[in-house]
């Protein structure tokens, strides 16, 4: 990601603040007010001491003072309270906003981009970091703003009120500054440092509870454990540099500010001040000290914002969205697929598909086999355009993928993928899959007709039927089945499945069949393959080796062939019978 320095992220973050620029405009009229109200009050004070009481020792004048006096503190509250408010309620539209950017972002983003980064760590930055920049807004740009401005207009009344005591008063602007400036670089890489290590915590726990049964399936709970006490301690480590930081900054500020009211006190004994101009002082000391405080503390909360702002809009920045530069769409598929002396490999340094060519013809249902990493899955992938191959050509109905506008080429596409996901939510709304045009009765339907109906009656609710997260509520089987469905109501002119039987009770196996019988019907069809026992019928083999293409034919003429497949298939068989002896 770009680097970009704290006043460019602060520049970004107050453009798009602007969107709600009427109510920035509200905010920055509250602050002026309250900074008048507020700066008002001390001088009034003196007016009470030294006029009211001690010159002319007026009780009525003093209680109408005092009157004002209330009048004006009660007006203030109300202020910040409408400041408060302002602000907040500007910063959690903001954070809305960059929120959906994120996302929005995100899910355009290539495949290879996920391979890369952990979950964990994308989740920190959509949550964790999001919620930080709030910090900017609501601590950010109006307080500091109607910080500043207090400042100002308590020089000016501190100035009218005593030029000697205000001249002395300002050597203490250059020692806030230079102290908030120096525990101020400290932080950006305390902060830096917690955030980095939060979103690798966050991405081991989420990592872990994914897999859960491996951990415990080989006892590797005790390691685990131990290795995410080592993130955790230096998490801890990460947030007490933080809070020792600030720990050490505030005594600082308490201290610069006590020594000058105790410099006040003695200045005003030893020159004979009135004692209403003392008292006026004292208020205005603690008044310049409150905001220039607040500003540093404030400028440490920004900073931990501007520390996730970095984060996200870098992530925002980042062009990792697959190239759409096709203008072809079309409403109705041939289904013709072809592969020309296509490479493809997911890193550089081995290469999966090693310039592979072969030919679907509409309508046609062809099997890919072979070994595990043989290349099969990647098929898929590519034709789904999920990655960019290296060279060669894949056309379909003769027009070459990428000049495809990309989403109108996928609409075409159905898929079934051997690990199934399912979302949380009801198995209606699964199969409809966001899609307002499917209704309730089309679903019913087309259940019906690849016979997947009759196991989802049986369900709790039936198709009300609330499944877990990733569909572990129901069988792997009944996954399968819903996923034949949810590519099926789709009506795709090309259908894919991927080891759609490979790992499915025998009686689901049955239903996967009819259902991929019914299914593939006038459609052109790839099956990858792992039960070739599945696939006899299919109208064309193309057999995978290591990233190239050892045979292609039908079943029977490739077992005559006595090759490679024939050797797979004989494998299979004996595997097969040998089980069926031992049960």
């Amino acid at each position: 990601m770009k680097k970009q320095s704290t006043w460019q992220i602060i520049k970004r973050l107050f453009t798009i603040g602007m969107k709600f620029r009427s109510w920035f405009i509200i905010a920055l009229l509250i602050s002026v007010v309250l900074s008048i109200v507020s700066t008002y009050r001390p001088y009034l004070t003196m007016q009470i001491v030294d006029t009211d009481i001690i010159q002319l020792r007026d009780k009525s004048l003093m209680m109408k003072h005092i009157y004002w006096l209330i009048g004006l503190v009660v007006l203030e509250t109300f202020l910040n309270f409408f400041l408060v408010w302002f602000s907040n309620f500007i910063s959690q539209n903001v954070i809305r906003d960059i929120r959906e950017r994120l996302y929005h972002k995100l899910i355009y983003f290539k495949t290879s981009f996920f391979d890369k980064t952990p979950i964990g760590q994308l989740v920190t930055r959509a949550v964790g970091d999001v919620e930080t920049i709030a910090t900017v807004y609501t601590d950010g740009f109006l307080m500091v703003f109607g910080d500043i401005l207090r400042i100002l207009f308590v020089l000016v009344m501190m100035y009218q009120t005593n030029e000697n005591l205000t001249y002395i008063s300002l050597i203490i602007l250059p020692l806030m500054v230079f102290s908030t400036r120096f525990f101020q670089k400290r932080l950006k890489k305390a902060f830096g440092d917690e955030r980095t290590w939060t979103a690798h915590q966050n991405s081991f726990v989420q990592e872990r509870l994914t897999g859960m049964q491996i951990i415990q399936v080989f006892n590797r709970e005790e390691q685990e454990f131990k290795k995410f006490e080592e993130i955790n301690k230096t998490l801890k480590s990460a947030l007490l540099r933080t809070v020792f930081i600030f720990s050490l900054f505030f005594p600082v500020v308490e201290l610069i500010s006590s020594v000058f009211i105790g410099f006040i006190l003695f200045y005003g004994g030893y020159i004979t001040i009135s004692a209403g101009v003392v008292i006026a002082f004292i208020q205005y000391i603690s008044m310049l000290i409150r905001p220039l405080r607040q500003i540093a503390d404030r400028f440490n909360n920004i900073q931990r914002g501007i520390v996730g702002a970095e984060r996200v809009l870098g992530l925002i920045d980042e062009d990792f969205a697959l190239p759409n530069n096709g203008t072809v769409t079309k409403n109705h598929f041939e289904g013709k697929i072809e592969f020309k002396n296509v490479h493809f490999s997911y890193d550089e340094k081995q290469e999966v598909l090693k310039g592979i060519s072969f030919t679907v013809n509409p309508g046609e249902n062809v099997a890919i086999v072979g070994a595990t990493g043989a290349g099969k899955s990647t098929i898929i992938s590519l034709i789904t355009r999920l990655y960019d191959i290296n060279s060669g050509k894949i056309l379909i109905d003769n027009v070459d993928l990428k000049d495809y506008e990309l989403y109108n080429l996928r609409s075409h596409i159905g898929v079934v993928l051997q690990d199934v996901f399912l979302f949380h939510g009801s198995i209606a709304e699964n199969l409809a899959f966001g899609d307002d045009t499917i209704s309730l009765d089309k679903i019913k339907k087309a259940a019906e007709e690849i016979e997947v109906d009759e196991f989802i009656q049986q369900l709790p609710g039936g198709y009300d039927y609330v499944v877990s997260e990733r569909g572990s509520s129901i069988s792997l089987g009944q996954r399968q089945l819903l996923s034949f469905l949810r590519a099926y109501l789709s009506d795709p002119k090309i259908l894919i499945l991927d080891e759609a039987t490979s790992s499915v009770d025998l009686e689901s196996e049955k239903l996967i069949q009819k259902a991929t019988e019914k299914i593939t019907k006038d459609r052109t069809s790839i099956i990858i393959a792992h039960r070739l026992s599945t696939i006899e019928k299919a109208d064309k083999i193309i057999v995978m080796d290591q990233g190239i293409i050892v045979e292609e034919g039908p079943h029977t003429e490739l077992l005559q062939k006595n090759g490679y497949y024939a050797a797979l298939y004989s494998a299979q068989l004996r595997t097969a019978s040998a089980e069926n002896q031992e049960q």
